[in-house]
């Protein structure tokens, strides 16, 4: 690049001097047309500047790094036109004429002036070409930068959407795990209750998943703006219960929307009993999901959808079969591939989605077209080890060895009044407080065995309530329940006092068991147990 603006450079100052050198001359060729001067002064002239700027662009050309070629043809042209000029100088000088080179009777003097204006001529049309080569060399490269400047232009702005989308993501997710943190507590709190009918039951727990499933989601949100890669729970899969719940929880999409379009859609369910796979539930629902969401797509009509489940050899296979429109071969081949849609209106990732999840889970997806029956998306997963093994189920109802005295400091009612009714549910008494400083006060009257506070709130915050509660009793654990993730609550703790355990919203019965079981109640008086 050096080079080449050097080349450019030259060019530049080589067109400007011979454009001068140029006109110089023709006014010298006038001034001796009217006989001003002396032909031999014309000439010595000519020949004197020429020189001069010859010298000049010789010196600048040894000074500077220019090519190779160009320098060599600069001087060719520099020495052939020079000697030129000498020869036409000593033309006019009478005492030279019976010389055997320079004389102007000479024959040798006649073959040396005819291949020097073949040297200086062609060197300097071949300089020109290298100048003008030069020129648009530069020009490229400043087209290059340019184009590149433009681009990291580009890039600069989408990194500042994307840092602007982050933080909006960010805070998103924190209201969004609020709004479910009393959808999931009142959930299960319903299934807590015995006199439920199956058909309830089920509904109820249909209503648990979905909302499970949108926690996971707002996580995977979460990994997005903070930059990190999204992992997959390694926990039992129980395939056939989780492909069991899919018609329920779809339902407004294939059979609702389906109807206001005039259509009828029927979900089937042929499911075998097979072993689980190891994974994670609501990412495998995902993948679900979007499969008969596609198969809903490609009936516009209606038709029948089946989703088939069986064992294969050491995999589970499942399969979603619809009955409508099939896909090209060469649709079938690309139809993973990231934004590739048939539909103009879809950004074409949810299949791309699909097959990356099913790869994280060691598996595999496959895809059966036919013009007579529709397409079959095939999704195999291999046998969990020790697949024996129990699915995980909801954790035992709890009970405390001792009457455990909570608190919970809250600043928002709903979520404080779905947290409350969990710890009904397993029986544990709870006081809550709306507001930090409340909750401090209260602290201070009672004898509490643990403290649930929430961290970003109006006017005394979680991390002070943390704080000073350490700082008075160093001894009471103190819990931070919050619907920020669990790394941007540690990482916030980094440099001061640290709390005993850290609970996402939405939080589940299992997460607040958990952290009760794992608390020693200290010694009470007789007082606290009646605050």
């Amino acid at each position: 690049m050096n080079s080449t603006k050097q080349d450019s450079q030259f060019a530049w100052r080589a067109m400007c001097i011979f454009l001068a050198l140029g006109g110089w001359i023709c006014l010298l060729k006038f001034i001796e047309r009217f006989e001003l001067i002396s032909p031999m002064n014309v000439s010595l002239l000519r020949l004197i500047s020429s020189v001069i700027c010859f010298a000049w662009l010789a010196k600048y050309s040894l000074q500077k790094r220019l090519s190779t070629a160009i320098r060599a043809t600069f001087l060719v042209f520099v020495v052939s036109i020079t000697l030129e000029m000498f020869f036409g100088f000593t033309e006019d000088v009478v005492a030279w004429n019976e010389f055997a080179i320079v004389g102007q009777n000479s024959q040798t003097r006649r073959l040396i002036e005819q291949i020097l204006s073949g040297l200086w001529f062609s060197s300097g049309l071949f300089l020109v070409y290298l100048m003008i080569r030069s020129l648009e060399q530069t020009s490229r490269q400043l087209e290059t930068a340019l184009a590149e400047l433009h681009d990291s232009q580009e890039q600069n702005i989408r990194r500042e959407r994307l840092s602007a989308l982050g933080e909006m993501a960010s805070g998103i997710a924190h209201d969004l795990n609020n709004t479910l943190a009393p959808v999931v507590a009142y959930t299960e709190s319903l299934l807590t209750i015995s006199d439920l009918s199956v058909e309830q039951r089920r509904q109820c727990e249909c209503a648990l998943q979905a909302a499970n499933d949108a926690a996971a989601v707002i996580k995977r949100l979460g990994y997005f703006y903070r930059g990190q890669d999204v992992t997959v729970t390694n926990e039992l899969v129980s395939l056939k219960e989780l492909v069991s719940q899919i018609p329920l929880l779809t339902r407004p999409k294939w059979r609702d929307e389906a109807q206001l379009q005039g259509c009828t859609l029927d979900v089937r369910l042929d499911l075998e009993d097979v072993p689980p796979v190891r994974g994670s539930a609501a990412e495998l629902r995902t993948v679900l999901t979007n499969l008969l969401f596609n198969a809903v797509d490609a009936m516009p009509d209606g038709g029948v959808i089946t989703l088939k489940l069986f064992k294969q050899e050491e995999s589970v296979v499942v399969e979603v079969i619809d009955t409508g429109t099939s896909m090209s071969d060469e649709q079938a081949a690309r139809c993973f591939e990231p934004f590739f849609s048939t539909k103009k209106e879809n950004s074409g990732l949810g299949l791309s989605v699909c097959h990356g999840i099913v790869l994280q889970h060691g598996g595999d997806i496959e895809i059966d077209t036919s013009p007579q029956r529709g397409s079959i998306f095939r999704i195999i997963l291999p046998i969990a080890e020790n697949c024996q093994a129990a699915i995980a189920k909801r954790p035992a109802a709890y009970e405390p060895k001792t009457e455990l005295r909570c608190l919970y400091v809250e600043d928002d009612a709903a979520v404080r009044d779905a947290f409350a009714t969990m710890f009904d549910a397993i029986g544990v008494q709870l006081k809550v407080a709306a507001t930090g400083d409340i909750g401090l006060e209260m602290v201070h009257q009672h004898s509490y065995d643990v403290v649930f506070t929430d961290l970003g709130m109006n006017g005394t915050d979680g991390a002070v309530v943390l704080a000073t509660i350490k700082r008075i009793r160093p001894d009471l654990p103190v819990v931070v329940v919050s619907g920020w993730p669990r790394e941007e609550v540690s990482a916030w703790f980094t440099d001061k006092a640290q709390p005993d355990h850290i609970i996402e919203k939405p939080a589940m019965l299992k997460d607040i068991v958990r952290v009760l079981a794992a608390i020693d109640t200290p010694a009470r008086t007789d007082e606290s147990v009646n605050v």
